[in-house]
Order: C-alpha cells, then structure tokens, then sequence
C-alpha cells in the first residue's frame, strides 16, 4: 500500500514537470478562481454650471476655490454664447454679490484674483438680465480705486506689463458694463467717478483717469442705443473734465483736450448739427507764451460750449466751476475752476492781462482769496454763494500760505 502511494506520486510528479497541468498556488486552493481586474477608474468631471451653484449655496465656498469659481462662470458664459443663449442657468446677481465680495479681498491694490474677477464679470454683463443699478455702482467704484489709484499687481514697484493688464481688464469690464446698460445717466455715473481721481496729487494716477474717461467715451459713442445726456449732469460733467485743462502735465492736458474735443463732438450729433466723424475743434496756440496755452484752452472750453448747454446745464456748469473755485485743494484746480466760471461769465479775459506768468499767477491768486472771502464775486455768481460767508482769522492765514503768499 506505502508502495502504491509513493509510486502514484512519482507519476503526479513527472506529469507537473512536463507541463502538462499548471501548477496551483497555495493561495487560490479552496477559493473561487480570481476576477479579471477592474479597469482604471476615470477622474469625475464636475460641470461649471453645477460647481457655481454649490458655491453659491456654500458648498464649494472656501478660500481656494474663489478662483475656480471664477472660472467655472467665465466657463459657463462662454459655453452658453457659443449657443446664442442669453441668459445663465444660475442667479446673475447673486454671482455678482460674490465677485464684489472676492475684488474686496484685494484692500490696496488689484491683484490676479481682482483681474480674474474683472473679466468674469464682464462675461455674465453680456448676458440678461442687467445687474441692479447698486451692485453695478459698487462694483465699478471699488475696481476704480484698486487700479486707478492703488498698485496693479500688488507690488511697490509693478512692471509695466501689470499695470497695463489692470487697465486693460478695467477698461474691459466697464465698457462691458456700458454695453449692459448704455443709457446716458449710466455714462456719467462712471465718468463722474473716474474725473475724482483727475485731481489727485499722483501724476500716475491722473494719467490713468483721464485716458480711462476717453476710452469710455469713445465706446459709449459707438453704441447704436446710446443718447447724450439732457439733464443737468452734463454741465457737472463738463467741468470735472474741463479743469484738467489746467494740469500742470503737458500729457494730461493733451489727453484732456481729446476728451473734451470727443464729449463736444458728441453733443453736436446729438444735436443734429454734425455728423459723427466731425474733427476734433482747434486748440488755440501762443508760442510766444507757452505758459498760457492751458488758460487759453479753459476759456476755450466756455465758449465752445456756452451755446449748446441748456439753461439749466448752465447753472450746474457756474455750480459746480463755483465749488472747484472754493475747494481747499490743489492750486492748479482752483484755477481751472476760477477760468471756467469767468469763461462761460465771458470775463475770463480779465485773467490774462498781464504779460508775465508770475503775475497772472499772482493776481489769480489774490483773486481766488477775495472770492473765498466773498468779495469781488461777480453778479452772476452772487445766487451761488450763501448769504452769509464767516471766515475764522485761521482759516484765513490758512488760505494765504497755500496760495504762498508767505
């Protein structure tokens, strides 16, 4: 019997060696035979439209997904134009909310989130309804003070590569919102705060106000529905824009002349009196006295426009030239508004009567002193000043040593 097993074994042996049944592993004895393995599991593609809506409900609302957020709606904007729709499968202004919240996170300075921000909120502008008139006004003014007067790119010292990609996705951005709603009142909203930050005491930042002004001008008048304004705000306007006539940067009085050259083009079409590639009108020069080439270009201004402005243009214009004369402020915005309320008064010649330039400086000095004090006021602007002017003994020597007269 020992014999029988040894010999059956020796055969089992021989028959595994010549290959002809597969050896068994210890593992598998006793287990059902091992499935085929399954394949590779795909990553999970969300859609944008999907993750926008969880973010808006919370979510996906942490701090490293704002840019993603950003990007699923630009996602989701472009999608849905490609197939001419014009509306977005979620809440538009409830996007909005959250974008103005992601640019408040930038405090100084417009950094890549704020850019990211700027262009997708210019994607979700082309598509309906229209953002509230208070989102749309908050929007735009916090992104004015981050590129215009802060730091683009969040450096002490950007590159010019920075700086440009900022004005250009702010330019973007408002003239997206423009096309949103292109109606007069509109216009001037943004152009009243953009000319704030004419008058700052940083050239840089002059410069980027007024080329703004003009870009948006020029776009607004490409627009097929856009209409000059007819209320009062266009003689505020006007000088907001007018007093930079008198910057002390030979650029930004340049940039200036376009800007008014354009809004007077503008005024005429509306008003049937040219056509729209009418040029720009003729600055008056003196080589003889470059100095004065400013002055003259404020009393430019009033005569232009004296015209065309209706009575009650005319009063906001004499206001608000008023309310630069009095401003405690540069000493250059003074005189603009000074030369534009004379101009549109027809007096602003009395101004350049003398020669030298520091004597015209000297007199409009004094002469800005005296209207401060409500002396010498001319009758026109008597109805603009208040009936009684109080003016402490400090707030006069206040006022002599801006004027330098010490």
């Amino acid at each position: 019997m020992y014999g029988g097993s040894r010999r059956m074994f020796q055969r089992l042996r021989a028959i595994f060696s010549r290959g002809r049944v597969a050896p068994l592993a210890l593992k598998s004895l006793g287990r059902q035979e091992a499935a085929a393995p399954a394949p590779a599991r795909q990553p999970h593609k969300r859609d944008p439209a999907d993750f926008v809506e969880g973010y808006l409900r919370g979510i996906h609302k942490v701090r490293k997904q704002r840019i993603n957020f950003l990007r699923a709606v630009s996602g989701v904007c472009k999608a849905r134009k490609a197939k001419g729709l014009t509306t977005l499968p979620f809440d538009k202004e409830a996007v909005g909310e959250e974008i103005k919240a992601i640019m408040e996170e930038d405090f100084f300075c417009a950094g890549p989130l704020s850019l990211q921000a700027m262009n997708t909120l210019g994607d979700i502008s082309r598509f309906q309804p229209p953002l509230s008139k208070g989102l749309r006004t908050a929007i735009a003014g916090w992104a004015l003070q981050l590129v215009v007067n802060g730091t683009p790119g969040g450096d002490s010292h950007p590159g010019q590569g920075a700086c440009e990609a900022a004005e250009e996705g702010l330019r973007k951005m408002l003239q997206e919102l423009l096309r949103e709603d292109p109606s007069a009142s509109h216009l001037v909203g943004l152009l009243e705060r953009v000319a704030y930050w004419m008058q700052s005491g940083r050239v840089a930042v002059r410069a980027r106000a007024i080329s703004l002004s003009s870009s948006l001008l020029c776009f607004a008048s490409g627009l097929p529905s856009f209409q000059m304004p007819d209320d009062v705000a266009l003689g505020h306007l006007l000088v907001q824009l007018a007093v930079s006539l008198a910057d002390p940067e030979a650029g930004i009085r340049a940039q200036a002349r376009e800007t008014l050259g354009q809004l007077y083009r503008m005024l005429l079409c509306h008003q049937g009196l040219r056509k729209k590639n009418t040029r720009e009108p003729r600055w008056r020069r003196d080589p003889g006295q470059p100095w004065k080439e400013g002055y003259l270009h404020l009393v430019q201004v009033g005569e232009m426009f004296r015209e065309h402005l209706t009575p009650e243009q005319t009063q906001a214009f004499l206001e608000a030239a008023w309310d630069h004369v009095l401003r405690l402020g540069q000493e250059w915005v003074r005189e603009g508004g000074l030369f534009l309320l004379y101009s549109l008064l027809g007096r602003a010649q009395e101004l350049l009567e003398e020669e030298e330039e520091d004597d015209v400086k000297q007199n409009l000095s004094a002469l800005l002193y005296q209207l401060w004090r409500g002396r010498e006021v001319p009758p026109e602007v008597q109805a603009l000043l208040p009936k009684t002017v109080k003016v402490t003994p400090y707030q006069s020597l206040t006022f002599l040593k801006m004027l330098q007269f010490f």
